[in-house]
């Protein structure tokens, strides 16, 4: 039988996650160098280490599968301790031949621009979100996300959170946020030209009642 273990995240799981992140992501499918495919891993989760205030991580028979991380605005952030040095990879992101640079750099620029579109004029609403929730292919539809949201549902509710975003699109798992009750409210179009294809997607903003128990 399985074994299930859900705990906080510690520095030795941070490996694991950035391998989960590559699996997921599809990256090797995008650039064209193992170096870059590294690097470009590196340097998008770094941030999520800076801001959260909870962490959980998924251990199945003793293997990482998932990670899920939140904010509560106004609480100092937790992890910070287990920040990495990322200047190795942005230095191996700024050699990298021009096509494999410039889709990254075109990708992390886009998004945070779809972001900031979703997000401006009703930032005020919310109080808390949950910024970052991975798993490996191999774990998911056995409802281990499931778990992890409810941790940090709990995290929310003890803080006193009303309401929650996340933002998503439709190469994730969308659908898993609608089933846990959150609700589609902004969308926008991004356009990235990696080295190896170009990705259009639609960038959703999700939001979450934890006073009701239900999204508005």
């Amino acid at each position: 039988m399985s074994k299930l273990i859900i705990r906080d995240i510690d520095q030795k799981d941070i490996a694991s996650i950035k391998e989960i992140v590559r699996e997921v992501w599809d990256w090797d499918l995008a650039f064209n160098c193992e170096d870059v495919v590294k690097a470009a891993v590196d340097i998008y989760f770094a941030p999520v280490l800076h801001d959260a205030t909870f962490a959980r991580v998924a251990v199945l028979d003793g293997i990482v599968v998932g990670v899920i991380f939140g904010a509560v605005e106004g609480k100092n952030p937790c992890y910070k301790h287990l920040l990495y040095d990322v200047t190795s990879s942005t230095l191996a992101m700024i050699k990298a031949d021009e096509a494999n640079r410039n889709g990254f750099f075109d990708y992390m620029t886009k998004q945070k621009e779809a972001y900031t579109s979703l997000i401006c004029g009703i930032e005020g609403e919310y109080d808390a979100v949950l910024d970052f929730m991975v798993m490996s292919k191999k774990a998911q539809g056995k409802g281990i996300g499931k778990k992890l949201w409810l941790e940090l549902k709990e995290h929310f509710e003890s803080q006193n959170v009303k309401k929650a975003y996340v933002f998503s699109d439709n190469e994730c798992n969308f659908e898993f946020y609608e089933k846990q009750g959150f609700v589609k409210r902004k969308k926008t179009d991004m356009l990235v030209v990696f080295a190896k294809s170009n990705d259009a997607t639609e960038q959703y903003l999700y939001e979450y009642s934890i006073e009701d128990g239900l999204a508005l």
